[in-house]
């Protein structure tokens, strides 16, 4: 598991946020709730659209975290009702592949394995998941990427 590393540029995304934890499939449920809704998230920086789910804010001793979905756009000037707007700094990060199915193990073998032996460390900037244009929820093996933000050690 060797992830890629690149600096992104700051951007801004517009979508819903929920603060607890993923229990009961809270995480996946915001996905459900924000779906049928992204249609009024403008304007778009990229097309295809490019989503996102932001994991910050964490508290790692009570397992509690801000949870992020939203679409990349060009500016912040109209934001929904019941949505948020979030800007997301500029940041090195490591980026890995992964999958629905194996979001989570992924998630879990990045901290527990791969950061540990690496040769950064992790930093306390929001970590995402980016879904891209080749991206389908319906194809269990669709590639999803997850951005870890890191500093060299």
């Amino acid at each position: 598991m060797e992830p890629k590393i690149i600096r992104k540029s700051a951007f801004q995304i517009i979508g819903m946020q929920f603060r607890g934890n993923n229990d009961n499939n809270a995480c996946p449920k915001l996905w459900d709730k924000f779906a049928p809704r992204m249609t009024e998230v403008k304007p778009f920086t990229t097309e295809p659209i490019t989503a996102f789910g932001v994991c910050s804010n964490c508290d790692i001793e009570n397992n509690i975290f801000d949870y992020t979905v939203g679409l990349e756009v060009a500016d912040t000037k109209s934001v929904p009702a019941d949505m948020i707007s979030m800007e997301i700094p500029a940041q090195e990060y490591a980026v890995f592949e992964s999958t629905l199915p194996t979001l989570m193990s992924t998630l879990d073998e990045i901290h527990k394995k791969w950061l540990p032996t690496s040769d950064y460390l992790p930093t306390a900037g929001p970590e995402f998941e980016l879904y891209d244009r080749d991206f389908n929820p319906e194809i269990p093996e669709s590639k999803l990427y997850l951005y870890i933000p890191i500093i060299k050690k």
